[in-house]
């Protein structure tokens, strides 16, 4: 091993918190609801897709559901937050009238600059 050449091992920061893409899909009508739901647990970026439903009526009726415009909701989370967020939204699926959705979340793998990682971690340092 040549002595000379600079140690490019990589070393962990431990400061580093690793982020999570979290989709939520929900009814239309609830959009700003679960959107400011989700800004309590220190969610600083989201963006918010409109779509519509495929199902048919009949399918729709089965599975007692009614509104077929949709609405994706996609914010970027703290992953020591991610269990946190899906129970608090599990929960209000249930219980929320008409609040029924979806949600999962995706790793996030790379973010290209500091500054960027800053304001979607909502780190103010």
């Amino acid at each position: 091993m040549n002595k000379n050449l600079p140690n490019t091992k990589k070393t962990k920061n431990p400061n580093i918190k690793k982020l999570k893409v979290l989709i939520t899909i929900v009814n239309r009508s609830k959009a700003l609801f679960y959107t400011d739901l989700l800004e309590q647990y220190d969610v600083n970026m989201q963006m918010t897709l409109y779509g519509n439903g495929t199902a048919n009526s009949e399918m729709l009726s089965l599975l007692g559901l009614a509104e077929t415009e949709k609405v994706v909701i996609l914010s970027i989370i703290k992953e020591e937050r991610e269990k946190e967020i899906l129970e608090t939204l599990s929960e209000k699926f249930e219980k929320v009238k008409n609040g029924k959705g979806i949600a999962y979340t995706i790793s996030m793998k790379s973010v290209i600059g500091v500054s960027i990682y800053k304001f979607l971690s909502n780190v103010r340092a």
